[in-house]
């Protein structure tokens, strides 16, 4: 056997090791006790108490015995009756770019006047020719986005504000010469300029014609060591605010992987990360594996590819054509043979993947895929191919992600608005969406994040309000469909050891229990309990990751 296999079993190993009573070498430091223990662990599901040794859960049970063990020095948490969770674990974040967005300008629920007015007062504090960015403008109230609009209020800067999803942009004239898009720029293969009736971009771009390069100029600035620093505190500092303790991050560059492991070293890192190659950049995903991983705190993840674009955007592929444009059935971002291709390499590799499909048939035909490549390579059912998103799926489908070994990995928080999903869908078929309980019922594993900043909102308890709910942020709009409403045990599962699950770290992480990490996050209600529509409002009091306090409120 390799030397990396041996190496993650003897940690796991050591770290059961602690749990055993009478152990040496186990001096307990933290002690939470006088509390509501929500273990999410079936063999011990309540308990008073934790203790912990370093970055190990040593105990979990009640208070005489967790005191008992604490050493003279540890630091002993008087709970109070409060509820602790596991840490909640994100399945799917863009960290860098989450803290660039935080940033800027966020343009969410404004109309197209309301921003024009944001536009032009950020171009008054630029010299002309510089660029002017904001993020999470929307349809439902700027319904008509026009470069005219952002020209009008920025004539001397380029302007690029990305849509909610981010799978779309709107820019200004300014731009669509920088970005060297005219009248005669053909389409990009899985990517959309929108014309006019002309045939003169609008100044909206779908998907690949955002221009990823031409971002990745925009971006550059990040390269720089100050600046990353700043930008990834930004985010790290709304995760552990938001009782989150782990993520799975669509890092695609080997920079941030290994800046990472350097704020670990510096003990500025307040979070784990699973970094995810973006498989669609040929060369680069090699690279991610000289960033420098470890088996707890920064791991290699799954190679991310795109097989559909969003509902927003109208570019999710659908089996039936969008409700308002009745010629729209989204687009693949492969051909079938092309997607085929690359799923069987992957399989012949035994390499993990992560596929990003919204749309049914953007599911049904990665599904088609994965199926034709258990056949040749059985292992990679073991490889717990991940299936990101799953906005909707057609009935047979879901028996099939269980056959197959998918794990489903959704966000709640695209279900914020279901006034717009009728929009899109149409009413019945928007009841079908965001299957999430169908999923589970037959035997899929789900995982819950936020996709931050696709999604605006990232904080785990509202995440778990819109699942049991499945109603609006302000609760008046919905259930749009009830029998796929979650109960707050399952959303909690799902948060923590379903994310756990999806990157293979089930046997350290997702609950409270001797032998796993001590990632833990006090609520001031226990949302098991509470009514369902103030789970979004219970508050995060502390965030402990690795047995140390990284957030508490005053």
């Amino acid at each position: 056997m390799k030397k990396s296999a041996i190496f993650p079993m003897v940690l796991i190993m050591a770290a059961f090791s602690m749990a055993e009573p009478g152990a040496k070498d186990t001096a307990v430091d933290l002690v939470l006790y006088n509390g509501n223990i929500i273990t999410v662990d079936e063999a011990l599901p309540k308990a008073s108490a934790v203790a912990a040794s370093g970055e190990w859960i040593t105990y979990v049970g009640d208070d005489e015995t967790a005191l008992s063990k604490a050493s003279p020095g540890a630091l002993k948490i008087d709970l109070a009756g409060k509820t602790v969770v596991p840490g909640f674990n994100d399945n799917h974040v863009h960290t860098m770019l989450a803290g660039f967005f935080y940033s800027q300008p966020m343009l969410w629920e404004m109309t197209c006047e309301e921003i024009a007015d944001v536009v032009r007062s950020e171009a008054s504090g630029k010299k002309p020719g510089e660029t002017i960015l904001g993020n999470s403008w929307d349809y439902p109230t700027c319904s008509n986005p026009h470069k005219s609009i952002l020209d009008d209020a920025a004539p001397h800067n380029p302007v690029y504000l990305i849509q909610y999803s981010a799978h779309a942009a709107w820019v200004n004239s300014a731009m669509l010469k920088k970005l060297k898009i005219d009248s005669d720029t053909p389409d990009p293969e899985g990517g959309q300029i929108v014309r006019d009736s002309n045939g003169e971009p609008t100044g909206v771009l779908r998907d690949t014609a955002m221009g990823y390069s031409s971002m990745s100029g925009l971006l550059s600035g990040l390269l720089l060591p100050k600046r990353h620093r700043r930008i990834m505190g930004t985010s790290l500092d709304l995760y552990r605010k938001a009782g989150i303790t782990s993520v799975q991050d669509n890092t695609w560059e080997p920079i941030t992987a290994r800046r990472l492991k350097k704020y670990k070293k510096e003990g500025n890192l307040t979070c784990r990360f699973t970094c995810w190659p973006y498989g669609q950049t040929g060369g680069v995903g090699p690279l991610m594996s000289f960033a420098g991983f470890d088996d707890t705190w920064i791991r290699k993840g799954p190679w991310k590819y795109f097989a559909d674009g969003a509902f927003s955007t109208r570019t999710a592929w659908l089996s039936e054509p969008y409700a308002d444009e009745t010629e729209n059935r989204g687009e693949p971002r492969f051909e079938t043979a092309e997607l085929q291709k690359i799923v069987m390499k992957s399989a012949k590799k035994g390499r993990r993947m992560v596929i990003h499909a919204i749309g049914d048939l953007a599911v049904h035909e990665v599904l088609n895929a994965i199926e034709k490549a258990q056949k040749k390579y059985p292992q990679t059912r073991e490889l717990r191919y991940r299936i990101e998103h799953v906005q909707m799926a057609m009935p047979e489908d879901l028996p099939r992600m269980k056959k197959l070994g998918i794990t489903a990995n959704v966000q709640p928080f695209a279900m914020c608005n279901p006034d717009k999903d009728i929009k899109l869908l149409g009413l019945e078929r928007a009841k079908t969406a965001y299957p999430y309980r169908s999923l589970l019922d037959a035997g899929v594993n789900v995982s819950f994040g936020s996709d931050v900043p696709a999604e605006v909102d990232y904080q785990p308890l509202l995440g778990i309000y819109y699942a049991v709910t499945r109603k609006n942020k302000k609760g008046d709009v919905g259930p749009l469909n009830p029998s796929e409403r979650m109960s707050p045990q399952q959303a909690l599962y799902c948060y923590t050891m379903g994310s756990a699950y999806a990157e293979f770290t089930e046997n350290i992480k997702g609950s409270l229990t001797p032998g796993k990490l001590a990632d833990m996050t006090i609520l001031s209600d226990d949302l098991t309990e509470i009514e369902p529509e103030k789970i979004k409002d219970i508050r995060v009091l502390k965030t402990i990751v690795g047995g140390k306090v990284v957030f508490e409120t005053d």
